[in-house]
């Protein structure tokens, strides 16, 4: 980084700063809405109480709603305070820092996985999580975690799209619940309810930057405010703004300029968080208009630019071309995204049914850039700035909810629930400018060697690779709940899916039930099938790069599951993931001041989705190729159903509240999540076999990743103490042992386990004023490094720490509830 870059980027976080306060100020002076405040009402979540199991949950069960205690499955519930308290203004960030169960790896510097954070619940892919927003189906992403060492393959639900000063609390069900909810909730559902104040606000403002190197400065204005409808109505409002510089951790590493001169130099930024710029807003309303009638909607609008480096490309690799980069270019990949959703429905009662009619739209669309970059083919004329293409992700949700109490003798009424969903996807993907992948007038090097098309980090999306998919399904369920005595609880539900893409029909069901054994203790346990219809993206996504090798220009592709190419090679429809859930817990009152609960699960997935390796470079491959028309100079890989795995693991949550008299309370909480993830078989075709190997090229790297590449246990204890005008929060959380694989067993490294502690403390300037202080990471720890050899001074921590590569991060804010 320059002088004058380190000059230009610490004036936009002094000019951030400098807005955030006027932002405050402007919050000062609005008396009119602060004059009748008493207390944050717009701060306080509706689920917060003084025992953790007693707190009222929606997630998990049809019909009546349950509390945490009562729930025959594992839920958390994470409130809005809890969330402010991580100091993340990304939601998946803070869900991360106070969720033992669930796992985001830091970026591994590949594309948009940079963008959209990969989480993993319960060991298991993020699109194998459902995400709800006040129970109604999310969308998902339209961009592809692709080419990554975990999570490959994956299209998850990006939660940092909602705007977090619209949340009032999130549920977690930690539970497969496909039954119940439909296609991706084999790992667990993501509920995040919004806030339903009608009076009231905050306006808040957060800076803050990495301890070393300055870095990652990131400024956070965000305010929400709720006003009363008629009836009893209300409407809240919210807004987030966000500036996020970019974290760079690379090494130096050997750089030869145009005359030859070598040295050490930071050529590259790409190791850390992205450059991140996004504004989002929402709302949510209800409106009773009679007592059979409830009308309500909600909304949330993002936009999104985000921008991280590639690579550094050295004047060697221009092979005596002329670019308009002499010495040397980094190139950067920019995401220009617009995301909403948008709910409307009515609830009610009618014909003693308890009734919620809705519908529920929402896209992605993102539109990918390569900045100071070039075609080489092009020459000195090369453009410089190429769109490489856009992806398009729609989804139309409607929903018929009906439930209804019968009194048919037993202990409790039966709770009776069922209805029906039709469900509209559509994926795009567009194709890019023609410099993005096309040829200009110099094919060949001036050492002969022919020029590989497109730009130098890669092909954009040529016509070829553009397409589009659109699929239905329609979907029946139903679930009843009986209390056979005081005691004993039991739920059982069941879903029928159909899908009209070729992923054919499906059929669900889920038994639950909970026992009270004393007034303290009581059992639980559930059994069920789950599914994950393959996303369109896996079904369709296409891309082309071309490399000059011995005189020849080699395709690297990967190509659609029904492309010629793929069928040639052995390839078949995708078909839905399915698995098998079990889990067994139990829940402990010994006190009103404290809880515990324990639940152990075993998830086993058969025809898990992921890619082959590359197929390509063998006599009997050209062979299939030639018989079939086709380029015989390809390396190929498809989404294939791959594997069977088993993931195994136990939850342990605890809470305990003390009164200390003069010196405030403390909430004391600990959590503890153990996971592993076994293959149980590798499903290859005939030809990916013989060109591959038995694996059919779903290598030990992959393998191994997969089963270690997550700490198999992370531990989190945390204290909040509340005294005089103080609240102080401190969070300590162990991350287990971890293993990133190599392509070889020499390149594989083992990351010892560490403790990372988070702290943040909120001082009460007045009943209205709260200043905020804290860090994560306080002590500056880093992962081990992994001291492999590296021509570009990349990754010198490892491509997927839990924890992330920058070390420590302090911040500071203010925040005005009125």
């Amino acid at each position: 980084m320059t002088a004058v870059t380190r000059a230009r980027s610490a004036s936009t976080a002094r000019t951030l700063f400098t807005h955030s306060l006027l932002f405050l100020a402007i919050g000062q002076a609005l008396p009119a809405l602060a004059a009748d405040s008493t207390d944050n009402a717009s701060s306080t979540s509706s689920t917060s109480s003084d025992n953790r199991l007693s707190t009222v949950v929606v997630v998990g069960n049809r019909g009546q709603a349950r509390t945490l205690a009562d729930s025959p499955a594992p839920v958390d519930v994470i409130s809005s305070k809890q969330l402010e308290a991580t100091g993340q203004g990304d939601l998946t960030r803070a869900l991360s820092r106070v969720l033992p169960s669930l796992n985001l790896p830091a970026s591994s510097g590949f594309g948009s996985t940079s963008v959209v954070r990969p989480i993993s619940l319960r060991g298991l892919n993020g699109d194998q999580v459902l995400v709800l927003v006040n129970g109604k189906r999310r969308h998902n992403s339209a961009l592809l975690n692709n080419g990554t060492y975990l999570n490959s393959g994956s299209q998850p639900v990006d939660l940092d799209m909602i705007p977090t000063a619209l949340v009032d609390h999130v549920e977690v069900l930690r539970d497969g619940a496909s039954a119940q909810y439909g296609s991706d909730a084999i790992g667990g559902v993501i509920n995040v309810v919004l806030k339903q104040t009608d009076h009231g606000g905050r306006l808040a403002t957060t800076y803050g930057q990495n301890y070393e190197n300055g870095d990652g400065e990131t400024a956070r204005q965000s305010g929400n405010i709720g006003f009363e409808l008629g009836n009893e109505g209300f409407v809240n409002f919210a807004l987030d703004y966000k500036h996020q510089n970019i974290s760079d951790r690379s090494d130096n590493a050997p750089y030869t300029d145009s005359a030859g001169n070598t040295s050490l130099q930071h050529t590259y930024y790409g190791t850390g968080l992205p450059k991140v710029e996004n504004f989002s807003l929402g709302y949510n309303a209800e409106l009773p208009v009679n007592d059979a009638l409830t009308l309500y909607s909600f909304s949330t609008y993002t936009n999104r630019e985000s921008s991280k480096p590639l690579a550094f490309h050295q004047p060697a690799s221009f092979d005596g071309i002329q670019t308009p980069y002499p010495e040397g270019i980094e190139d950067n990949l920019r995401f220009i995204e617009n995301d909403f959703q948008a709910a409307f429905g009515g609830k009610g009662e009618a014909a003693g049914w308890d009734y919620d009619l809705s519908t529920t739209y929402g896209q992605d669309h993102a539109r990918a850039t390569l900045t100071d970059t070039y075609n080489l083919s092009y020459g000195p004329d090369s453009p410089t700035n190429v769109d490489t293409g856009v992806k398009t992700f729609s989804q139309w949700t409607s929903n018929l909810d009906l439930t209804r109490a019968f009194d048919l003798g037993l202990a409790k009424p039966t709770q009776v629930s069922w209805g029906l969903e039709y469900r509209y996807e559509n994926y795009k993907i567009g194709k890019g400018e023609y410099a993005s992948y096309g040829y200009g007038d110099y094919q060949y090097g001036a050492s002969g060697a022919l020029i590989a098309p497109g730009t130098i980090s890669g092909a954009g999306t040529t016509p070829a690779d553009a397409a589009s998919k659109g699929r239905t399904s329609y979907a029946g369920y139903g679930e009843i709940g009986q209390d056979l005595t005081d005691k004993w609880h039991v739920d059982l539900a069941g879903r029928y899916e159909h899908y009209n893409d070729g992923s054919g029909v499906t059929t669900n069901g889920k038994f639950s039930t909970r026992y009270q054994l004393t007034p303290i203790l009581a059992l639980r346990g559930t059994a069920s099938t789950g599914f994950r219809a393959p996303s369109l993206a896996q079904q369709i996504y296409s891309s082309t790069s071309q490399s000059s090798v011995n005189g020849n220009l080699l395709d690297y592709r990967n190509v659609a599951v029904d492309s010629d190419v793929a069928q040639a090679l052995g390839a078949s429809t995708l078909k839905p993931e399915k698995s098998t859930n079990y889990s067994v817990g139990l829940t402990l009152q010994p006190t009103p001041a404290s809880s515990l609960t324990i639940d152990a699960y075993q998830i086993k997935i058969r025809d898990r989705i992921a890619q082959t390796g590359y197929l390509g470079g063998t006599t009997a491959i050209r062979d299939i190729l030639v018989d079939a028309g086709l380029n015989p100079n390809q390396y190929v890989t498809y989404f294939t159903n791959a594997l069977d795995t088993t993931t195994r693991g136990v939850d342990i949550v605890g809470d305990y509240r003390q009164e200390l008299g003069a010196y405030g309370s403390i909430r004391y909480n600990a959590g503890f999540n153990w996971n592993t993830t076994e293959i149980d078989k590798i499903h290859a075709s005939s030809v990916a076999q013989a060109a591959l190997g038995a694996d059919g090229g779903y290598d030990r790297q992959r393998q191994g990743n997969l089963k270690h590449g997550q700490p198999e246990s992370r531990l989190l204890l945390g204290a909040d103490w509340s005294i005089g005008q103080f609240d102080v929060s401190l969070n300590l959380t162990r991350y287990g042992e971890y293993t990133q694989y190599g392509t070889a067993e020499v390149y594989d490294r083992t990351f010892d386990p560490q403790w990372i502690t988070d702290l943040n403390v909120d001082y009460h300037l007045t009943r209205n004023l709260t200043l905020t202080a804290g860090a994560n990471n306080l002590f500056n720890v880093y992962p081990d490094r992994t001291n492999l050899p590296s021509t570009s001074g990349a990754f010198p921590y490892g491509n997927f720490s839990p924890y992330g590569t920058t070390g420590g991060y302090w911040y500071t804010g203010l925040a005005y509830n009125f």
